[in-house]
């Protein structure tokens, strides 16, 4: 500390190892509790609800994005009082957590779970939950996110399972809630059903062997007995249950002869597969016909098979008919119920058949495509195998190629309340606009919600199903379930409602009085998501605290969680209370590495939080998420993070660094600063351009518009460097209080502005250069107050003629460019079309011209070159006079020497003796001159020409050497 209050700065800071003092300041001084109090007793608050993150792995840089958006808002409202929910959440159930614990105890099966033991099992989950929320806990602390941590809520918690239970049991009443068999698409490792929504984006690019098979139409009345149909799969597997062939009366049937056998198919199809010679035919000849089943086996006996009409069949893949296996796929299926035809279901909950399907029996489906094909061929019934390239669902979880399986499944009646979803869409606000339409895309193509899992470790689903009187009741409270048990005292007992321990629990049934066991599924884990604007906020306890906070003001997470968690949430809060929980949502897009590939855990490319934390830091990170744009796919790379670190974080850290240096060397202090005062064109400019900032950042951020805002904050900091600064520094060497002044009055109000974005750099610069200075009262920049704009100091007449200046100046340049004269050669004259001498000056100045000339026409001479149009035009003397040579000689010379005493660590106030060894008389003669008159700008005790016989250096300047030693 010297006598100005401003502590050293340290121009080479290792930025990581500064974050991890500045986490030390807040967890010493209890910043972060002091935050979360600091607006208590406001009277408007800010409502904001954490999307969970699933607490099953340490955190990837992906998740950093996100995450960073929710703190950036958060601060921002804090500082401006709002009072607020800090409140994290982690999601804990489902496949996510049940596979990792899998592969942590070497499982592979259901059965490793069962003779495990479903307690053991469910234990393990709930300590792998415990385990990683504590992992991201500390992780989102590095990151620089000030949460309520020890108030996280858990969608495993007894109180967020007990809300789902109520919402179920509405559903249940309002007529929502039913069972159903249908064909599901199905996870064979996992051993269960998914949803259409969390399938989404479970489908992968895969290359089956696609069949065109041979069906013998059964003889008819006038017709041939060698006729067949020719029909096309890509999942031979599902032969083995076809019931149907179906065709598009919209399309074209023609009649061929293949191999000797009279063929039907159709038109497009016959060309596709070079069929040269067909006729065309009517295709109400073959709706209704009977044709023989490919396969005898047991599976097959009694089996009606005939031709049917479908119009989903198309003409742009496969032949133009469909072979139908309504078992085997939820299309199939809906096809089948609505003709009541058969229906065979082929495999067991593993994928593999079951008895009745001949020599497929016991064998795993995807691997019977060989065997089906050889088969086929030997009886005659192959026409073609094709390999095909074409999207398949695989599970979401741990990727298993999945099976469709016919399944008794519980399900939301969502399609009966779609008008209703369809309206609260449209109250909310979208960011980007183009999700809302996302969202009511969504709602027009989805299919009633499945909410039912063939799993272990989830939500328990409180339906007792009577198998006596089918009375189907839904227990809405734990309170509920012990009215009803058959054993009151048990559901005292009851620890924890997963399974197994909810499973002990039988009722009686209402309507009959007979004893019933729970259902053995467990929820969609979308629920434990969906239920959060509730179950946080105690909506069945305290219906005040609730309308306080119920909907929140605003949301964000991923693209992806449209048909996931904002869908999830919409429902709850349309069937519960017809309102949407969430008023506004931020949606951003994907992160991916610099190649554009998506990230995954499983590929090389994947980055963990940590290793990015500890490469570049936490405040690089979050303005490298906050400036990108959230509309588009983001590219993730070391080199686009040192672009960030050099083009704002190194710049603001100069231009901090640069005034704690001359503040210090000067003795500078605030008191003596009165920004009331301030005259100076360049300060003024400085005071409207900070003001106009903070307008334009507030204004970005309360529209969500974080980007936007971050750019801005950018270029500020790089005119600040590049422009204020750099012209402004004969001032501070000199000391001069209003430079220094407004300098400090800059950086004061970015350390409050760049707060919510950048945690650590703002905390370091508010403590110096505000804290030890004794200026305010705040402990931390993070318990300060957002920066307020004073529009009466935004003169736009100042900006807009800085504009000008900079534009002129811009063309300027360009013809110093185009004339090969670099900025070090003085010229002699420019002509520009500004009056104003204050400006003129700084043109001036900054092109290094020794006289600016007010010209509305511009005529051009010998070496006279114009740039630009109307007001920005400028024409500049490019004639060159002996003077202006030496002029420019000196100049290139102080470059390099002030490079010199850099490379020998020297810091400006250092002073030295300057040897000087010049041979050339006209060039000591220009010398001798300059030191005469211009001696300050050495910084050195006494220059010294040619009396040193050794030098350290030569340094070559237009054609000249000079030698140079200091000491």
């Amino acid at each position: 500390m010297n006598r100005t209050g401003l502590k050293n700065v340290n121009a080479t800071q290792d930025f990581v190892e500064m974050e991890k003092d500045i986490m030390s300041f807040w967890e010493k001084n209890d910043i972060e509790k002091k935050y979360l109090e600091k607006n208590k007793k406001s009277t408007k608050h800010f409502s904001f609800i954490d999307g969970p993150i699933t607490a099953n792995n340490p955190m990837g840089v992906h998740h950093a994005w996100g995450r960073t958006y929710k703190d950036i808002i958060q601060r921002y409202k804090n500082m401006q009082g709002f009072e607020q929910r800090f409140q994290n959440g982690f999601d804990c159930q489902g496949l996510w957590v049940e596979v990792g614990v899998e592969k942590d105890l070497g499982f592979n099966s259901k059965k490793d779970i069962q003779d495990f033991g479903l307690d053991n099992f469910t234990n393990a989950c709930i300590a792998r939950v415990n385990k990683f929320s504590k992992v991201q806990t500390e992780q989102s602390k590095r990151l620089g996110m000030f949460m309520d941590w020890d108030n996280s809520y858990y969608t495993m918690s007894r109180q967020n399972n007990l809300y789902i239970w109520h919402f179920l049991k509405v559903c249940n009443e309002r007529g929502l809630l039913y069972k159903d068999r249908s064909a599901t698409t199905w996870c064979p490792r996992c051993e269960t059903g998914l949803s259409q929504h969390e399938q989404a984006d479970g489908y992968e690019m895969i290359k089956d062997r696609s069949v065109f098979v041979f069906f013998k139409l059964k003889p008819s009345e006038g017709k041939d007995e060698n006729e067949y149909i020719l029909a096309w799969t890509t999942t031979s597997w599902t032969l083995s249950s076809n019931v149907l062939l179906a065709v598009n009366p919209e399309l074209k049937y023609v009649k061929a002869n293949i191999n000797g056998k009279t063929v039907y198919l159709g038109s497009d199809g016959a060309k596709r597969l070079n069929i040269k010679e067909f006729e065309e035919i009517n295709v109400n000849q073959l709706l209704g016909r009977e044709y023989e089943s490919l396969l005898d086996i047991p599976a097959q006996k009694g089996i009606e098979h005939k031709i049917v009409e479908w119009d989903l069949v198309d003409a742009k893949t496969g032949c133009g008919v469909v072979h139908i296996a309504p078992g085997c796929g939820q299309e199939d299926f809906e096809l089948g119920m609505r003709l009541k035809s058969d229906i065979i279901s082929p495999i067991d909950s593993t994928g593999h058949f079951t008895v009745g399907f001949g020599n497929l029996d016991g064998k795993y489906a995807h691997d019977v495509t060989e065997e089906v094909i050889d088969d086929l061929e030997r009886k005659g019934l192959l026409f073609k195998v094709e390999e095909y390239e074409h999207s398949y669902p695989h599970c979401w979880r741990c990727h298993t190629k999945c099976l469709f399986r016919l399944e008794d499944n519980w399900f939301l009646d969502v399609l009966k309340i779609k008008d209703e979803l369809k309206e609260q869409v449209d109250t909310v606000k979208w960011n980007p606009a183009y999700v809302g339409k996302r969202m009511l895309g969504w709602l027009d193509s989805m299919g009633n919600w499945m909410i039912s899992r063939k799993r272990f470790y989830g939500l328990a689903l409180p339906f007792y199903e009577c198998s006596h009187c089918k009375n189907l009741h839904v227990v809405g409270s734990l309170e509920e379930l012990k009215e009803h048990a058959v054993k009151p005292e048990l559901v005292d007992k009851l620890d924890d409602i997963h399974r197994p321990w909810i499973d002990e629990i039988e009722i009686k049934c209402p309507k009959c009085g007979e004893k019933v066991k729970r259902v053995t599924d467990v929820g969609d884990c979308w629920l434990d998501a969906g239920v959060v604007p509730f179950s946080t906020l105690n909506y069945l306890e305290n219906r005040k605290y609730w309308e306080k906070w119920y909907p929140a003001d605003f949301i964000t997470e991923m693209i992806e969680q449209v048909r996931l968690w904002f869908y999830s949430m919409l429902v709850f809060g349309t069937v519960l209370e017809k309102k949407v929980p969430y008023k506004e949502v931020m949606c951003f897009a994907e992160l991916r590495d610099e190649n554009n590939e998506r990230m995954s855990k499983t590929k090389p490319n994947y980055v963990k939080f940590d290793d990015a934390a500890d490469k570049v830091g936490s405040d690089i990170l979050r303005w490298n998420f906050a400036s990108a744009s959230i509309g588009a796919n983001m590219r993730f790379g070391w080199p686009t993070l040192e672009d960030v670190k050099r083009r704002f974080y190194i710049q603001l850290w100069n231009s901090y660094n640069y005034f704690v240096t001359y503040a210090q060397l000067n003795g500078w202090k605030y008191k003596d600063f009165n920004l009331d005062k301030v005259t100076n064109l360049m300060d003024r400019w400085l005071v409207s351009k900070t003001n106009k900032l903070v307008s334009d950042v507030s204004s970005s951020i309360d529209s969500y518009n974080i980007a936007t805002a971050s750019r801005d904050i950018e270029e500020y900091c790089k005119d600040l460097s590049q422009w204020y600064i750099r012209r402004n520094r004969t001032r501070f060497k000199e000391g001069d209080l209003y430079a220094l002044g407004t300098l400090h009055y800059s950086l004061m109000t970015l350390s409050k502005l760049i707060a919510p974005f950048t945690p650590y750099i703002s905390e370091v610069i508010f403590q110096n250069i505000v804290v030890n200075l004794g200026i305010e009262s705040f402990e931390s920049v993070h318990l300060a107050d957002y920066p307020l704009a004073n529009e009466q100091k935004i003169d736009e007449k100042i900006l807009k003629d800085m504009e000008l200046v900079r534009s002129i100046t811009s063309n300027g340049m360009k013809i110093r460019e185009r004339a090969k004269l670099n900025l070090r050669q003085p010229l002699c004259r420019a002509y520009v079309n500004v009056k104003d001498p204050e400006l003129s000056q700084i043109i001036k100045e900054e092109l290094n011209v020794k006289e600016i000339i007010f010209s509305e026409k511009q005529d051009l001479g010998e070496n006279m070159i114009s740039e630009g149009e109307k007001e920005n035009r400028i024409t500049i003397d490019c004639n060159l006079t002996s003077e202006l040579r030496n002029e420019a000689l000196i100049n290139e010379f102080m470059r390099r020497y002030k490079d010199y005493r850099k490379s020998k660590g020297l810091k400006v106030g250092d002073l030295v003796t300057l040897y000087l060894k010049i041979e050339d008389s006209l060039t000591k003669k220009i010398f001798e001159e300059f030191i005469k008159n211009n001696f300050s700008v050495f910084n050195a005790k006494s220059v010294v020409i040619n009396e040193v016989d050794e030098v350290d250096i030569e340094i070559e300047v237009m054609d000249t050497k000079i030698g140079v030693s200091i000491n």
